[in-house]
């Protein structure tokens, strides 16, 4: 219980010091480099090199593509019924399709499940989420952003985005070389650093909310929620519970797939002109409810 009051805490401290600071971008764009470029590489770095490759790691990694495939049918099927303007339905496919699994997702693993289920989470987030981000994510845009926007995606566009990318270097750099000595030698420095992404991450988030909710993004708000926490977690469940793999790939795959929308796909969002003010708002009550959701699909996948 301590731990949620504690992640509820620098949330609203975060959208207190929103009200409070005149210019909170400059926080926000600080913050947010300090997670991609200290906090989550330092996690990786401890916890990749003492990993074992197994297949049970097919299962984290293919998960958010598999709902990538499945929800991205259904978004524009419901998106079509409902009649959502093209700017709101290209907001909802790529806010809904990629949940924020490093961000919320690392501090939320750590706080519910121990090191082994952080592994599996690290592969969820960088060889799912982190690559859809940077393919499909990308040919949303391209497709759903205004004519001129300056959004064309390419080949190498895609392949600048993915291989500089901090935490994908750290992860190539943790799976591939011989770091463990490195590793052993800077771990207390390591984990200080990795302990500061919960805060960082819960602050930031508190500091970009924005509650006010307009009448015409409540169906899709609904449904972009809707699919993202509670079918796509349903569905990775129905696939997952009977496989014959490690348990700790088990709650990492079913606990990641029930995150929020990410915060990374919003922002892309909001500067190709995708219904910037409901990508703000979408961000901030999924990130709301998962403070209730998360700690009872965690009580679920311990008990």
């Amino acid at each position: 219980m301590h731990t949620i009051l504690l992640i509820i805490g620098i949330f609203a401290l975060g959208y207190l010091a929103r009200r409070l600071i005149n210019e909170p971008h400059t926080l926000v764009k600080w913050l947010n480099n300090h997670i991609i470029y200290i906090a989550m590489p330092s996690i990786i770095l401890l916890k990749v090199p003492p990993m074992s490759i197994n297949s049970a790691m097919l299962v984290p990694a293919a998960l958010p593509w598999l709902w990538a495939v499945v929800g991205g049918l259904l978004i524009i099927l419901i998106s079509r019924l409902l009649h959502f303007p093209k700017p709101l339905e290209g907001a909802v496919l790529l806010l809904a399709l990629l949940g924020n699994t490093s961000f919320l997702g690392f501090p939320m693993v750590q706080a519910f499940f121990n090191d082994s289920v952080l592994s599996y989470a690290i592969v969820y987030d960088q060889i799912g989420n982190f690559l859809l981000l940077s393919t499909v994510g990308l040919l949303i845009i391209a497709a759903y952003a205004p004519k001129g926007s300056g959004h064309e995606v390419t080949f190498a566009n895609i392949a600048k985005r993915v291989f500089s990318f901090p935490p994908f270097i750290a992860l190539l750099a943790a799976s591939l070389l011989p770091v463990d000595a490195m590793v052993n030698t800077a771990e207390p420095l390591l984990s200080m650093l990795g302990n500061t992404l919960m805060p960082a991450a819960l602050f930031v988030i508190g500091l970009q909310f924005q509650p006010q909710l307009l009448p015409e993004h409540r169906k899709p708000l609904i449904t972009a929620i809707s699919l993202k926490m509670l079918l796509a977690p349903a569905l990775a469940y129905l696939i997952v519970s009977n496989l014959p793999i490690a348990i700790a790939a088990k709650q990492a795959t079913i606990f990641e797939t029930a995150m929020p929308c990410m915060i990374t796909p919003g922002i892309m969002a909001i500067q190709a002109g995708l219904a910037p003010r409901f990508c703000a708002t979408l961000l901030g009550y999924s990130t709301l409810f998962s403070f209730l959701w998360l700690p009872i699909v965690a009580a679920m996948l311990i008990a």
